[in-house]
């Protein structure tokens, strides 16, 4: 016989235990495998996604430009500068180099043209303009006329005389055409000047061409030049300069040779190939366009270089890092759960090998040959799975490409993976620790013998050891401090500066640390709950009547004491402690009527001290107050289950009694259940909520399907204009115009700033996107509260009026004020007119024409009176008017628009916060009939400007403001303000609050919205201020349109920056593998985590069980219980501790959920996201995880009820005899 060796021992071992093992096994191959994947599948999500985005940046955004703005106009100086451009660029960025441009452009010259000679009289406005080339033009442009200007130069009698081309703006603004020449000179003392004989007319071929960088209007239409000109020198600052395009030869020659020491700014314009930038890293990218610009500024003075490159590296790596974090989170908590499966595996193969170990301790092995077996195995194990993980990771990784999810990113290929030293360190790492996993549980019962052993299988543990060490009040301890740093933080990240901007790695661990302190609370009232619910013990009850009026009762009394309000809290203490003394008295007494008579008793004091009063919804005594409620329930169903237990069927009372018995041994399955339900409930509800976040986050700031932002004013005259404009593009089937600008609350620019959004109130709600949360009552609800109740009819104007006419009485005669009037026409534009002075302190009828540009009908809007004043302070006194009158120039009769007669419908114009402006009737001496108007009016004006309107509105601006607005300004709703918008004092008022509004952020100031009519009704009143008209729109597209209405409001836009695409935006987050995709495959793998660490621990977990029960369910049989009472009997034991896990679970990941969803969901810079989050759960995908992981269950305990059941009574007497 050969003699047992430690290898054959272990190999043994190995082969008999091989089920638990490869268990064990494949835990610890899962854990190392997702660490190890970790680096990995982060690093190749932020690969992707960075090439992601260079695809969808414009070419033009990458491109790299340099400017060098002094440099001799002379060819050695020109070639120099070249050559360093060319070495810089060879040497940082000749990987990634297409091809490169240059632009040259002189300083400004004076320009004397046909039409306004340099020679007249300096006194009149002269022309500016400068020379320019940019290399290879002649292939971008088209000739209307004429050629490309050569380098041929002609010497004239006051200088050089070269060809030169311009575009057709400039052709038109300077009368230019082929053949005309123009005179340049550096300034009016300048005897020589240089001749550009016009040679060509050009027009682009494609402004789009990012030949052209940023935009060809920079070449061929310029703005006019903001430069102040020499002394002397008028000029008109509103004409554009004239931009002639000369040949290279001729720029230098020409005007180099002609005023020598001239200077000109030359820029270089690098196109970037955008599939080699792809190849270079972040860093790489940034230590190359870095050190090239320190090759150019170090030999050029003053150069500088741009790209979008960097701010592009930026952008994202701010994305990646915040959006990184839901991944490392769930990454965490899927190993934590993988690591306690195995943990649990390991103590199930402990407790199989108890005896084994027993008997081997008995034979003379001692402790360290056992610790030896158990770390030979585990070095097995985890040696193997570390040294495979990582391969087994890359792998995965790059077939993950291949899912659904990244098809739109990958077209189906594989996710390209970089395999490191990183991934293989951390999998050794994670090894190590699963090896302690291994060998410290069987190092701990390797310490006991036979006897102990025998002892422990007789009369389990009542405690587990996790409630005799307090392990779970430490940490509870430890959670609560997680918690509150997490709380007191808001986020999972450290801020500060970006730089030092981390993951806290500990808060990543607090989904964990919820679920096992939740878990491992739960197990340590498992026992008295159980004993309540049978009838067995009131202990529970106890416990919880002790707690709440102990609470309850320190916090009335720490509340009364500190309030200083005398007596008042003693009333509420003593029904508390008469409540106190009947649930004392309740379960004392044996007498059912005494129990009786105090149940009531309670009742009416805890309805006493309810009706009382229930604390708010802040209060911190109303969560122990309700619990009081409760107190009186849970005698009653005690009471109703202790005298059930003596009727309860023979399966249910044991099922209770060894429930009760030994709830050790449901503390592993416990453990795991929560852990995986809550894990499930974490992914899909943390994906959930950040997939419907990131789409409402683009709705909120779009607010429609399209938005366009900042549009000139000057494009259109009317609103009807500025729709029409976008009407006409196909595809979009609505338009709701806006006016967005800022404010500050009060008369001056003092008072607290706030955003304004005026809105067309009718249409609005049906363009937006909108939230219920946002506000109490729906968005048609809060568009009607702008509209206003009070409506005040306009003052039509006659349509054959010719003039309009007021008699006017002024207190005394002032010299310097006039009499205004402002008019609107159809088109709602607004025309002021002067009807003169004041005149003398006597009645006299003042009249003034009609401007024949309105477009009738025409209405009377507003009456003032101006007067030229330095600073707000004006003439104080008033002047009396009557019939206001329209007249005719056909001999008709003056039509009364106004006689003062009738009820008064005038509002005074806001000039401050204390305008003591009045209008009001008189019956003191009036004109015709028994009333005037007076118009008393104080010192303070606006512009010079005071008077009296009809309001759209009948008064105030009615307007919503954000709950932020009403906090800080002291404003509740219904009540009035003066505002200071645009520089223009608004009276408003308050008709209506709202949390959040699209487009607008109500943190820090707030904001305040408005009808847009009203609110262009009060603006634009003060005509001599320049004309306020909408800069912003909605559209609504008809679906699948978007792209092409996308496109024709960029150019009509004329930059991206102004214009808000929804689906667009949307597009960009479904091809961020970091956003959508790459969490996808996350909750898909935990997935298969939960189900596989669900579906082998719970079947292991019976395995045990099965062999643990057999005996004591062959006892039953013997007894006399039939099968059918064993099934009920396992069933009801086993189906209790599952749904115990998956409640328990559930409810704690959605608790979980919701803590950890508001410290991930942030914006790239770290801030809130708006509008706030709802958490949202995938029901799709954790319904079928339920029933998947239920199925399961349900399988197993009926294999487990057959198996165990079926017991050979004659072969189970003979192992107890064994």
């Amino acid at each position: 016989m050969h003699p047992l060796t430690t290898s054959k021992l272990i190999f043994k071992r190995l082969i008999d235990d091989w089920k638990l093992l490869l268990s064990i096994f494949v835990g610890i191959l899962i854990a190392t495998s997702l660490v190890a994947g970790a680096p990995i599948y982060i690093k190749t999500l932020e690969r992707q996604g960075l090439d992601t985005a260079i695809d969808r940046s414009e070419p033009r955004f990458l491109n790299v430009y340099a400017i060098a703005p002094y440099i001799a106009l002379s060819r050695p100086a020109l070639e120099e500068s070249d050559e360093i451009i060319d070495r810089a660029s060879l040497d940082n960025i000749g990987e990634i180099f297409r091809t490169r441009e240059r632009y040259l452009k002189t300083s400004t010259y004076l320009v004397g043209t046909e039409g306004r000679n340099l020679d007249l009289d300096p006194s009149q406005f002269v022309s500016r303009g400068y020379f320019q080339f940019l290399s290879h033009l002649s292939d971008h442009v088209t000739f209307r006329e004429g050629r490309m200007a050569g380098g041929n130069i002609e010497q004239g009698p006051d200088g050089p005389i070269i060809e030169g081309v311009v575009g057709e703006i400039t052709s038109t603004v300077f009368d230019l055409g082929i053949g005309d020449v123009a005179v340049m000179a550096p300034s009016m003392a300048d005897t020589g000047h240089v001749t550009v004989r016009i040679v060509g007319i050009l027009e682009v071929n494609d402004r789009e061409e990012e030949y052209w960088h940023l935009n060809p209007n920079v070449f061929f239409a310029p703005e006019p030049l903001t430069e102040i000109p020499d002394v002397g020198v008028d000029i008109d600052p509103e004409e554009v300069p004239l931009s002639l395009f000369t040949s290279y030869d001729a720029m230098i020659e020409g005007v180099g040779k002609a005023y020598p020491g001239n200077m000109v700014s030359s820029s270089w314009f690098t196109f970037i190939d955008k599939e080699r930038l792809k190849l270079w890293g972040m860093n790489e990218a940034r230590a190359n366009l870095d050190q090239m610009e320190a090759d150019v500024s170090e030999k050029l003075r003053g150069s500088a270089v741009f790209t979008g490159i960097n701010r592009l590296l930026d952008r994202f790596e701010r994305r990646s890092f915040f959006t990184s974090v839901p991944l490392l989170l769930l990454l965490v908590v899927m190993v934590v759960t993988v690591l306690y499966y195995t943990t649990m595996m390991v103590s199930y193969l402990v407790g199989s090998r108890n005896s084994d170990v027993a008997l081997l301790r008995s034979r003379g092995v001692s402790t360290v040959q056992l610790v030896k077996l158990y770390a030979f195995e585990g070095l097995i194990l985890t040696s193997t799975a570390a040294v495979v993980a990582p391969f087994i990771a890359m792998g995965t990784i790059s077939f993950a490409g291949k899912l659904g999810y990244f098809e739109e990113i990958t077209a189906g290929a594989r996710l390209p993976v970089e395999l490191g030293w990183a991934p293989f360190a951390v999998a050794a790492g994670t090894g190590l620790l699963c090896l302690a996993i291994f060998v410290l549980p069987g190092v701990m019962v390797a310490r006991s013998g036979l006897v102990v052993h025998k002892l422990r299988s007789s009369r389990p543990p009542s405690t587990p050891f996790f409630q005799r060490f307090h392990v779970d009040i430490a940490l509870l301890v430890l959670g609560g401090l997680v918690f509150w740093e997490l709380y007191s933080r808001g986020q999972v990240v450290s801020r500060g500066l970006f730089s030092d901007a981390t993951v806290n790695e500990t808060l990543l661990f607090a989904p964990v640390l919820l679920l096992t302190v939740v878990a491992l609370l739960f197990m340590r009232f498992f026992p008295l709950m159980v004993r309540y619910l049978s009838g067995d013990s009131p202990a529970l009850m106890h416990m919880f009547g002790v707690a709440v009026l102990a609470t309850l009762a320190s916090l009335m009394a720490v509340r009364g004491l500190r309030a200083d309000s005398g007596f008042d809290w003693v009333g509420d203490f003593a029904i508390v402690g008469g409540v106190g003394l009947m649930y004392l008295a309740a379960n004392r007494t044996s007498s059912p009527w005494n129990r009786a008579a105090a149940l009531i008793a309670q009742t009416g004091l805890v309805a006493l001290l309810i009706y009382g009063g229930l604390p708010g919804r802040d209060d911190i005594l109303l969560i122990p107050t309700i619990a009081l409620a409760f107190l009186v329930p849970l005698q009653l169903i005690y009471l109703l289950t202790h005298n059930l237990a003596r009727v309860y069927p023979v399966w249910t009372s044991m099922a209770i009694w060894h429930m009760a018995r030994n709830p050790v041994q449901y503390s592993w399955l416990v453990l795991l259940l929560v852990m995986v339900t809550g894990l499930a409930v974490l992914a899909t509800t943390v994906g959930g909520t950040l997939d419907r976040s990131y789409e409402e986050r683009i709705l909120y700031e779009v607010g429609a399907d399209l938005r366009v932002t900042g549009v000139p004013s000057y494009y259109t005259r009317t609103i009807s204009d500025f729709k029409e404009m976008y009407l006409e593009i196909q595809g979009v089937t609505a338009i709701s115009v806006a006016l967005r600008g800022g404010g500050s609350v009060g008369s001056t620019y003092a008072g607290s700033g706030f955003a304004m959004l005026a809105l067309e109130s009718e249409d609005f709600p049906y363009i937006s996107w909108y939230r219920d949360d946002f506000s109490r009552q729906p968005l048609t609800g809060v568009m009607r509260s702008l509209q206003g109740s009070a409506k005040t009819e306009p003052i039509e104007i006659p349509d054959d009026a010719t003039s309009l006419q007021v008699w006017a009485e002024p207190q005394e005669a002032y010299s310097n004020m006039f009499l205004w009037m402002v008019v609107r026409d159809r088109e709602g534009v607004l025309d002021t007119v002067s009807l003169g002075s004041v005149g003398q302190s006597e009645w006299h009828l003042m009249e003034v024409d009609i401007p024949h540009t309105l477009k009738t009908p025409l209405s009377l809007v507003s009456v003032q009176i101006y007067e030229p004043v330095f600073g707000p302070a004006g003439t104080v006194g008033s002047i009396r008017l009557d019939d206001i009158q329209a007249g005719f120039s056909n001999g008709k009769e003056a039509a009364v628009l106004d006689d003062f007669e009738g009820p008064n419908k005038w509002t005074t114009l806001a000039t401050s916060l204390i305008s003591s402006d009045r209008i009001t009737t008189s019956r003191t001496a009036p004109l015709n009939g028994q009333q005037s108007g007076v118009f008393s009016f104080g010192k303070d004006t606006d512009a010079g400007i005071r008077g009296f309107y009809r309001s759209p509105s009948g008064g105030p601006v009615p307007v919503v403001t954000s709950t932020t607005f009403s906090e800080i300004s002291g404003a509740q709703i219904g009540d009035q303000l003066i505002v200071n918008i645009f520089g223009r004092m608004i009276p408003i008022r308050i008709m209506d609050t709202v949390e959040f509004f699209p487009t607008l952020d109500p943190s820090e100031t707030g904001f305040l919205l408005a009808d847009l009519d009203n609110m262009l009704g009060h603006l634009n009143l003060l005509s001599p201020i320049a004309m306020i008209r909408p800069n912003e729109l909605f559209v609504a597209e008809v679906p699948g349109a978007n792209e092409a209405v996308y496109e024709t409001a960029l150019r009509l836009s004329g930059s991206r920056e102004l214009v808000h695409d929804k689906a667009t935006l949307l597009e960009a987050i479904e091809l961020d593998p970091l956003i959508t995709a790459g969490w996808k495959a996350m909750v898909l793998l935990a997935v298969g985590i939960v189900l596989f660490a669900a579906s082998m621990g719970y079947i292991t977990y019976l395995l045990s069980f099965s062999s643990q029960s057999r005996s004591e369910m062959g006892f039953l049989q013997a007894l006399g219980v039939t099968k059918r009472q064993m099934g009920f009997l396992l069933g009801a034991e086993h189906l209790v501790i599952v749904s115990i896990g998956l409640v328990i679970g559930t409810v704690t990941g959605f608790a979980m959920s919701d803590i950890m969803v508001s410290g991930i969901a942030v914006t790239e810079t770290g801030e809130a996201v708006l509008p706030p989050f709802i958490l949202t759960t995938h029901w799709s995908l954790l319904g079928p995880i339920f029933v998947v992981m239920l199925t399961v269950f349900a399988a197993a305990l009926y294999w487990l009820s057959r198996m165990v059941t079926n017991v050979n009574l004659q072969e189970l007497s003979r192992m107890e005899d064994e």
